[in-house]
């Protein structure tokens, strides 16, 4: 009769990599991008790293927190730019360069962006985020207290953005590509383009006019037309 078979020796599996505040990071942000926003729980997390949601608690207090760092580290990938030398020169520029880029980086992580909205996040790269935001803008002549609430009002616009693309059915790509899939699909769902044409002149004149310019155009010049009306709003 053969021999029952050995159970497996804990030191011939492979040794799991050490837990940190990194590492569970690291996983949620792959369970977000592999399976949305929604299923990142500490459940979730803790079986990507392959031990017990209790195991988490020692590095993150509760599921807010870890969304929080999750953007933070996100936020952390974008590079600042320098602040212009007086002159204030290229601050427009910059300024537009860097909230783009910010908004593609969290759409490369969708739905990590609504975060931001709700609860104003302090986490440290949002802070470097915004300190170079408000930079900007003070290095542009904007009066501090305008450029201050600018600050919420560029934070509300990359929120609403990346929030838009997260809900996306089906579900927006990521990165650049995302901001395009999103629009395509919120035209689909209302075939805007027929909807438009069909529309009563005398009851809506200045819709009907205007069908074929409400549809056309890709997502990243409507994503740059906002980022111009926000930037050139608080312009002094």
């Amino acid at each position: 009769m053969d021999s029952p078979a050995r159970r497996k020796s804990t030191r011939a599996r492979p040794a799991k990599p050490p837990l940190s505040e990194r590492a569970v990071i690291d996983a949620g942000l792959r369970v977000l991008r592999r399976e949305g926003f929604d299923a990142v729980t500490m459940r979730k997390v803790a079986a990507e790293l392959d031990t017990g949601p209790a195991s988490l608690y020692v590095y993150v207090a509760q599921r807010e927190e870890l969304l929080r760092l999750m953007l933070d580290a996100v936020v952390a990938t974008v590079p600042l730019p320098a602040l212009p030398a007086a002159p204030p020169g290229d601050w427009r520029d910059r300024l537009a360069a860097l909230i783009t880029d910010v908004v593609h980086a969290l759409n490369a992580h969708p739905g990590i962006g609504r975060v931001a909205l709700g609860a104003i996040p302090t986490t440290p790269a949002w802070l470097d985020l915004f300190d170079r935001v408000l930079g900007l803008l003070l290095a542009g002549g904007v009066d501090r207290q305008r450029a201050a609430w600018g600050c919420d009002l560029i934070a509300l616009h990359i929120g609403a953005v990346t929030y838009e693309v997260s809900v996306a059915h089906p579900p927006a790509g990521d990165g650049p590509d995302a901001l395009q899939d999103a629009l395509d699909s919120r035209h689909a769902q209302v075939s805007i383009e027929d909807r438009l044409a069909s529309l009563d002149p005398e009851r809506y004149p200045h819709l009907a006019a205007s069908a074929a310019e409400l549809a056309a155009g890709p997502a990243a010049a409507r994503l740059a037309l906002g980022v111009e009306v926000l930037i050139g709003g608080l312009a002094p």
